[in-house]
């Protein structure tokens, strides 16, 4: 079973201290992690109260508890004081629940992050849960999240759970999202639950194309796109 981080950046107040971070950070990872999504073009599918969303990261990690012990290592701590100063993050460890089947063939992945916010009727939600991978098999789609334990590390919660679809293309995660099997099957879980609902773009761009609209101070451009 595998650990993942999952970070939504949302709010962009220190541009300059989020690029130092962004130049240290890689030379103290963890060998061997997979970074599946870093700071890619994003698009708002559903969110919670107006939730702001400017990037998104997602990345394979060491075991739960290794990953919790690096991230609160000294030069961690250190090093993340120039990403956290004046900026908002949502950031989380989260185990799999699931075991990945195989890796995207062909071009780069899309993903779709679910993050829970409150559970209303877990009856409605459990239905939804049942029915809602029999929507995914038409779009090439699987599962690399699904509701495992997770821990906050950074930001506010609540958060009930994380599940996180892998597309092969942001055209079939698009197609699945609007799909008439899906948005019967959606219905349950916006009665059941809240949720932030986020597409993002895979792989991981350069500095300087990363949450282009964060660039400049005081910028009245938009963060990732909310879906009609």
């Amino acid at each position: 079973m595998s650990t993942y981080l999952v970070y939504v950046c949302q709010a962009v107040k220190n541009r300059a201290g989020l690029e130092r971070y962004w130049q240290v950070a890689p030379a103290l990872y963890p060998k061997d992690i997979d970074v599946l999504a870093g700071y890619a073009p994003c698009q708002v599918l559903e969110a919670v109260q107006d939730e702001r969303v400017e990037g998104v990261v997602l990345a394979e990690f060491p075991p739960f508890d290794q990953t919790v012990a690096w991230f609160n290592g000294d030069a961690y701590v250190q090093a993340r004081k120039d990403r956290t100063n004046g900026n908002e993050y949502l950031g989380m460890v989260v185990e799999s629940g699931v075991a990945r089947i195989s890796e995207c063939s062909g071009g780069m992945p899309v993903y779709v992050v679910f993050v829970c916010r409150e559970i209303l009727d877990q009856e409605a939600l459990d239905t939804y849960r049942q029915r809602v991978n029999g929507t995914l098999d038409e779009y090439s789609a699987q599962v690399i999240i699904d509701h495992g334990r997770l821990l906050i590390l950074e930001g506010q919660g609540p958060v009930a759970g994380v599940t996180v679809y892998e597309f092969p293309s942001r055209q079939a995660a698009r197609s699945w999202y609007d799909s008439t099997a899906y948005r019967e099957v959606r219905q349950n879980r916006k009665k059941a639950a809240k949720y932030l609902v986020i597409l993002t773009e895979g792989g991981v761009p350069p500095v300087e194309q990363r949450m282009p609209h964060t660039r400049v101070a005081g910028s009245a451009a938009s963060p990732c796109g909310v879906a009609s």
